[in-house]
């Protein structure tokens, strides 16, 4: 009875237990934050509308809504809270757990309801453009977002890499054939994508399955470690896991610039951690793809996000600081000179990003003129010895001179 009674708690026990150690960062980071946060949205609504306008009038907005709630939908996670341990401990109670999962798949069906909510408030006058908002349509949204999560539970019992890739394919286009129609007003095309796809699912369902442990655990630490990600770009995390590729032709290119010399080395070692962990390396390539993209869609105003693209750059680059094992610190290099080191590094990877943003708005248009180039140096510049160099401090407390 006691062990029943566990089971039943088991979920509410962690899900508080969660919270309650995110609520610490996040507490943290929206008392630092919030206001950076309201300027940067309410620069995103404003040329989003302008980018919107640019648009070809080919190209309808639902195309583009749709995509959007497709691409929100996507990555989504079954939050499950399963740890590593439960393998040996719940796996025996495993038919116990039905409660247990059922709210694992209602709470995520939960936070993916308000991620949306929070998309068409941010986009409310689009929605209101496209389609008549009503108590039917948000039923329908429920629909897709409850479909979503389904599809994504499925995944589990995908046996190989073929059927995981088909899988994924046929659950994006469903999705996105089932909210252009619904931004579309064709309600009967919803309903049909719908009952068609949840007959899949039920009908690969039907047969008994055991859970794929490995699967929630992997799910659940992917899930973890994103928020971990989000939190380590305001404040460092402990411990936090990283991903990484050798990326043979950029690591060439790192040992033949960077010269030999006592004074290059964290520079060297800096950016080969750059150029070789996936978190980093992404961020640099997905936020300067953004920014040759806005100036291509925006030329004559475009060039007004480039400061914010290299702060935010800069910015989520400062936990890269610490990654330097403690092995790596037993170079006869003054502290003084590891700071120094990775202040270069900064430099040096945002005058890269300044001067491609600034290649791609000249070759675009005439109106890159002389001063933008002065005004990005002078911002980079500034930004890393004035207001980075406050936040470095090599290897914290593991090193002492």
């Amino acid at each position: 009875m006691g062990v029943l009674m566990d089971i039943k708690t088991l979920w509410d026990l962690r899900v508080q237990k969660f919270y309650r150690k995110m609520f610490r960062y996040y507490s943290i980071i929206g008392a630092n934050v919030v206001y950076f946060f309201l300027v940067i949205s309410s620069i995103f609504i404003y040329y989003f509308n302008l980018f919107l306008q640019w648009l070809p009038p080919q190209i309808s907005v639902e195309i583009i809504l749709s995509l959007f709630v497709t691409i929100i939908l996507i990555p989504t996670k079954v939050r499950t809270f399963i740890k590593k341990a439960d393998i040996v401990f719940l796996l025996p109670l495993e038919w116990k757990l039905e409660s247990y999962f059922i709210k694992s798949i209602v709470y995520s069906f939960i936070i993916d309801i308000i991620k949306l909510l929070s998309l068409i408030t941010v986009l409310l006058s689009l929605f209101f453009h496209t389609i008549k908002i009503d108590l039917s349509i948000f039923i329908l949204i429920a629909g897709i977002v409850f479909y979503n999560i389904f599809m994504k539970w499925t995944e589990q019992w995908l046996e190989n890499y073929v059927q995981f890739v088909l899988h994924r394919l046929y659950r994006f286009f469903s999705i996105y054939l089932m909210c252009y129609s619904l931004f579309k007003n064709d309600w009967i095309v919803v309903l049909v994508l719908m009952s068609v796809s949840f007959a899949y699912l039920i009908n690969f369902k039907r047969k008994r399955r055991n859970l794929n442990w490995q699967w929630l655990i992997a799910e659940e630490e992917s899930a973890l470690l994103r928020n971990f990600k989000f939190i380590n770009i305001f404040m460092d995390v402990p411990n936090l896991k990283r991903s990484f590729r050798n990326r043979r032709l950029l690591t060439m290119l790192v040992k033949r610039c960077i010269p030999y010399s006592q004074n290059s080395t964290f520079v060297y070692l800096y950016l080969l951690l750059f150029v070789r962990y996936n978190d980093f390396f992404y961020l640099y390539l997905r936020l300067t793809v953004i920014g040759i993209f806005v100036h291509y869609a925006m030329p004559t105003s475009g060039w007004i996000f480039t400061l914010p693209i290299l702060f935010m750059t800069g910015f989520q680059v400062i936990p890269l600081q610490h990654e330097i094992k403690e092995s790596g610190l037993l170079y006869p290099i003054s502290k003084s000179q590891m700071n120094e080191s990775f202040l270069k590094f900064v430099l040096v990877i945002l005058y890269a990003q300044f001067f491609i943003l600034y290649f791609t708005l000249f070759i675009h248009t005439s109106t890159a003129k002389i001063y933008y180039l002065v005004i990005g140096s002078l911002f980079v510049y500034l930004f890393v010895y004035f207001f980075l160099s406050k936040r470095v401090n090599i290897s914290g407390s593991a090193f002492k001179e």
